[in-house]
């Protein structure tokens, strides 16, 4: 049975970089943006919108400049906290409201590692719904971005089978960033209909949310906005995912990166509220940093620290739901020691800054390779970082004074009932200290992690999607290749 485990955010232990004058600056900035130079929306839908509601629009260059004013108001619309829903059990369902970080998988890679063969080939249908049985059963895994690109479909129709392999294979909520189109996008939202049940039950606890990217700096494509405002018109929660790279397509300095991409979410996210006041919005800023010697974007570098970080208080600060993001590592094989450092060292850094989702848990290579065993690593990972964000239970019980007592100077407590009632709970190695019976040793993480997926992918089955709604989806996307 699929279960969440979410890690609590707490106040005392949140890592905080920028002061409240510092935050004062970047809103300035951003402001400042926005209302001088402005963002292009090459769509008649979104210029409307914003010529409607009194912003400065030139029809011609498709350059939108927002009074800071008409920014605040359309911002204030934005709900605080939004519900994510699962496509069956409540208890499943992701609350953002500032309380918890929810992870999830990293998506959507074009290459996968078989696991039966270790060759490299292209990503299937197949591995997407393999992965989102590995999510379903990770209780550190809230919500599942499909992992990999369908490579095995028609491009067109990608988005749709990817939506059909997960909710197929996950209760958990869908996370899609591939709708990128209105044919798309409508079809996206039947799915979503057809899975929650009805329209009402889709708005109140929707199974899917979306994820459209800005093109740095300061543009957008015209097909994804009205994607994106098909979801919005739906009530399916959207989140706008700009990722600047510092040196080329945002400058280099992670200050001057942070207003960019500030300014370029806000812009997306007013105009979201303009048409649609009080659709749900997450606020997803990611970056990476430009290698000056290949023109490459790396993002495992020391400055994602100090920039997630400061996301995390610059989304929260326009009170919107902040995504995070973890891992993802530039290198191609996850038993390196740079990608182990670098995982747990973002894990730790970003969780304690107190985002209210982090996905990117299982990818290679700037999220575009798929090791299957790599999300059995990030779990372990994420796990760890539970247990060092968590509070340490202080009871009656737990002091076991009285035990402590009875044992006295000299004894021990291997027999002791609590002892004997505990130690299973206390001993919870993961994939780091798995006993090999009669070798007298720990196994190699990377083979705990590959017996861990088989065995999942061996014995759990999610819950079934009842068969009307499965012959439902079957049925959009035969409508789907029809339209085409």
């Amino acid at each position: 049975m699929a279960s969440i485990e979410p890690i609590q955010i707490n106040p005392d232990m949140q890592i905080k970089v920028l002061s409240d004058d510092e935050l004062g600056k970047l809103h300035c900035a951003t402001q400042t943006v926005l209302e001088e130079t402005g963002v292009r929306f090459p769509s008649q839908k979104a210029l409307t919108v914003f010529a409607d509601a009194g912003a400065d629009v030139d029809f011609t260059s498709q350059i939108v400049k927002i009074p800071s004013d008409l920014l605040m108001t359309a911002l204030s619309k934005a709900p605080e906290s939004i519900r994510l829903g699962s496509r069956g059990d409540e208890s499943l369902d992701l609350v953002l409201d500032g309380n918890h970080t929810y992870c999830g998988t990293g998506g959507t890679g074009t290459v996968t590692l078989d696991p039966d063969t270790g060759q490299e080939r292209p990503s299937t249908k197949a591995d997407t719904a393999m992965m989102a049985r590995v999510a379903d059963f990770l209780p550190s895994i809230g919500f599942y971005w499909p992992m990999v690109a369908p490579q095995d479909n028609p491009p067109e129709l990608l988005p749709l089978h990817e939506m059909e392999a997960s909710f197929l294979n996950t209760e958990k909520h869908v996370l899609t960033a591939s709708c990128i189109s209105e044919f798309s996008a409508q079809a996206a939202v039947e799915m979503a209909r057809a899975v929650a049940g009805s329209t009402e039950q889709m708005q109140s606890r929707p199974p899917l949310s979306a994820i459209i990217s800005p093109i740095s700096p300061l543009n957008n494509d015209a097909e994804a906005l009205d994607a994106a405002l098909i979801f919005a018109e739906a009530g399916l929660p959207i989140g706008f995912a700009t990722m600047p790279v510092m040196g080329s397509t945002g400058p280099a300095s992670i200050a001057g990166t942070l207003v960019l991409g500030n300014a370029e979410i806000l812009s997306a996210v007013c105009l979201i509220q303009l048409a649609y006041p009080g659709a749900p919005v997450t606020y997803p800023l990611f970056s990476g940093v430009m290698n000056p010697l290949t023109g490459d974007c790396v993002v495992s570098t020391r400055n994602q620290y100090p920039f997630y970080a400061a996301t995390t208080q610059l989304g929260h600060f326009y009170n919107l739901p902040v995504m995070s993001s973890f891992g993802g590592s530039d290198l191609r094989d996850p038993a390196r020691w740079e990608v182990g450092k670098e995982d747990a060292v973002d894990a730790f850094y970003i969780c304690a800054m107190g985002p209210d989702l982090l996905p990117c848990l299982g990818m290679m290579e700037t999220y575009t390779r798929l090791h299957p065993e790599k999300l059995i690593m990030d779990n372990d990972i994420v796990q760890s970082v539970q247990s060092m964000l968590n509070n340490i239970p202080v009871t009656t019980e737990t002091l076991n004074v009285e035990e402590i007592h009875i044992v006295g100077p000299g004894g021990h407590f291997l027999d002791t009932a609590y002892t004997l009632k505990n130690m299973r709970d206390l001993w919870n190695p993961g994939i780091c200290h798995e006993w090999i019976a009669g070798e007298g040793g720990f196994s190699d993480p990377r083979n705990a992690a590959r017996k861990k997926l088989k065995r999942i992918l061996t014995d759990h089955e999610p819950e079934q999607l009842d068969a009307t709604c499965q012959k439902a989806l079957k049925h959009i996307i035969k409508n789907a290749e029809k339209a085409l």
